[in-house]
C-alpha cells in the first residue's frame, strides 16, 4: 500500500504556520467575538469529529479547516498569540510510529527548531493512544514553544489521525497552560 505523504504535509503547515495563522481570521467565514465563557467547538474532518473545549477569552479563527482557536491578547511586544490547531488525516494504513517519526524529523531539519526533551512521549488523550513532542523556535523576534500532539483512532476504514499543534511565548505561563487545556479537552470519535 502507499503511504500518503498527508500527514507530513499537515504537520509541515502546523509548524511552518501556526504563528502565521494565530493572525489571521481565515477565509471562509468571519470569526465569531471571543466568548465570555467557555465554549466547545467542532470539526468534522477526514473520518473524525473533534471536539475542544476553549476558554473564555479564546475564539476560533474564522475558517472551517484546520481549526484554529486562540487567545485574543498577545504576550510580548511586537506579540505572539497562543493557538491551537488541529488537523486531521483521513484512515488508511498508517500507523502511530510512522507518523510520530515523520513528523519529529520533519521537525528536526526545520531552522531554528530546537527540541525539547521534557515533553513526554507516549500518552494517552480522549482515551486513544497518542505521542507529544515539542520544540522552540523564534517568531518575530520572540521564542515560541510548539508542542505537537499525535492522536491515533481507529475506525472501520482504518487508522486516522488528529494532529493539535500548541503554539505560545515560551515565558507565556498563562498561555502555556490555556493551550494545554485546550488539547487536553480533546474528544475525538470516528464518523460514519
Amino acid at each position: 500500500m502507499a503511504r500518503s505523504h498527508r500527514p507530513f504535509s499537515l504537520v509541515a503547515a502546523c509548524g511552518l504556520l501556526v504563528p502565521l495563522l494565530a493572525g489571521c481570521g481565515g477565509a471562509t467565514h468571519e470569526a465569531p467575538p471571543p466568548a465570555a465563557t467557555s465554549q466547545s467547538v467542532v470539526v468534522v474532518a477526514d473520518g473524525v469529529s473533534v471536539t475542544l473545549t476553549v476558554p473564555a477569552g479564546w475564539d476560533r479563527a474564522g475558517q472551517e479547516v484546520p481549526l484554529v482557536v486562540r487567545a485574543q491578547k498577545p504576550y510580548g511586544d511586537p506579540g505572539f498569540t497562543a493557538n491551537v490547531v488541529v488537523t486531521t488525516e483521513a484512515p488508511g494504513g498508517s500507523t502511530l510510529v510512522e507518523r510520530t517519526a515523520a513528523a519529529a524529523d520533519f521537525l528536526a531539519g526545520t531552522a531554528d527548531w530546537t527540541v525539547d526533551p521534557t515533553q513526554p512521549g507516549p500518552i494517552e488523550l480522549a482515551g486513544l493512544p497518542a505521542h507529544r513532542f515539542g520544540g522552540t523556535r523564534t517568531v518575530d523576534g520572540i521564542e515560541v514553544s510548539q508542542v505537537e500532539t499525535i492522536v491515533e483512532v481507529a475506525t472501520t476504514a482504518g487508522t486516522a489521525f488528529a494532529f493539535v499543534t500548541e503554539s505560545f511565548a515560551t515565558q507565556d505561563a498563562d498561555g502555556a497552560a490555556q493551550a494545554r487545556a485546550v488539547t487536553d479537552s480533546l474528544v475525538v470519535t470516528p464518523v460514519g
